[in-house]
């Protein structure tokens, strides 16, 4: 078997039947959304099927580690998305700091991340305080600019149009506020990213 991303989606090459994929007569192969590649690799390992996975290219990455403390209830929301597998929505009320948790969660897995936002201004408290925290030049889709670096702050309109192009290249997505992501043509950005921890921040 062997993994790789297009365009949003993973191809699958084998003759196993995957769960979450569908054949696609025109490249004579399995094909399923980039959004069920963890699925999938653990359908294959807990199966026992040997594959080669070629689906993630990711940025390269700097030491990704900060200092910043948590209160006590943001350390149990943390811990409780860890716990999760890494993927979930956590829920606190405006000013209870879900930026510090975002924060924390990318030292914790030290991998390339992409925060999607939905304002111009949440783009740029973003950009600031990730630059704060890991003293590193943080990318931006958005508001005029297209420059990817292993920290990438997108407003979700961007994030929409590069998911094609994007969807390999981050092994976490945080989604500040995550209710944004069900409108139609959003929802597409959970489904065409392969990072493999994901996160939703909202207040709602």
């Amino acid at each position: 078997m062997e993994l790789s991303f297009n365009r949003g989606t993973i191809i699958i090459r084998g003759d196993a039947r995957i769960p979450n994929s569908t054949w696609d007569e025109r490249s004579k192969n399995f094909r399923a959304m980039a959004l069920h590649y963890r699925d999938i690799t653990y359908y294959l390992k807990n199966s026992g099927i040997s594959y080669t996975d070629n689906v993630l290219d990711l940025i390269p990455c700097p030491e990704l580690q900060s200092n910043i403390k948590l209160r006590d209830y943001q350390k149990d929301a943390l811990d409780a998305w860890i716990s999760n597998s890494k993927c979930g929505v956590i829920v606190l009320p405006t000013g209870s700091g879900k930026t510090v948790i975002g924060i924390n969660a990318i030292s914790f897995l030290n991998t390339p991340t992409i925060v999607v936002v939905p304002t111009l201004d949440l783009l740029d408290q973003w950009r600031s305080r990730l630059r704060k925290e890991f003293k590193i030049d943080v990318g931006m889709l958005g508001g005029g600019e297209q420059e990817i670096k292993a920290l990438t702050v997108s407003t979700y309109d961007s994030a929409y149009i590069h998911a094609a192009r994007l969807g390999n290249k981050f092994g976490l997505i945080i989604f500040d506020e995550v209710h944004h992501l069900p409108a139609e043509g959003y929802k597409h950005i959970a489904e065409m990213f392969a990072s493999p921890f994901r996160m939703g921040l909202t207040a709602t």
